[in-house]
Formats: structure tokens, C-alpha cells, sequence
């Protein structure tokens, strides 16, 4: 039975990773492009979730990161 190196498995779960970053700035380009919203608490909102986003975005690419150094 052939066994795919550990590195490649590493390199696959950092690839997965980012491939979620990508569907979170998906899920959330209009909220960042344009909020029409002039209620401020609902703005206040808006920014937080835009604030979950990219702090989830960030801890995603820095474990994609640590894989890539580990199966590199």
C-alpha cells in the first residue's frame, strides 16, 4: 500500500485552510465594500462581524502557515 508523506497531508490541510479564508471574504465582501446601513448601532454590529471575520481569517492563515513550515 502506497502512504502519502506526512508533508503532503500538511501541505493539503494548509491548502483546505485557506480555502476558508477565501469563503469567509466572501461571506463577507458587500459588508466591507458598502454597508448602507445609517442605524449606528446596526454599523457598530456590521463592524464587529467584520472584526470576527478578520481575526478568524488571521488565526486560519497562521495555522496554514505553521503546516506550510512543517510540511515544507
Amino acid at each position: 500500500m502506497y502512504e502519502i508523506p506526512i508533508e503532503n497531508e500538511l501541505l493539503d490541510m494548509a491548502d483546505r485552510l485557506c480555502t476558508v479564508v477565501g469563503m469567509i471574504m466572501e461571506d463577507h465582501h458587500s459588508l466591507a465594500v458598502a454597508s448602507s446601513r445609517t442605524d449606528a448601532e446596526a454599523r457598530h454590529q456590521d463592524i464587529e462581524q467584520l472584526a470576527t471575520a478578520v481575526q478568524n481569517m488571521a488565526t486560519l492563515i497562521a495555522a496554514a502557515k505553521v503546516l506550510t513550515q512543517l510540511g515544507g
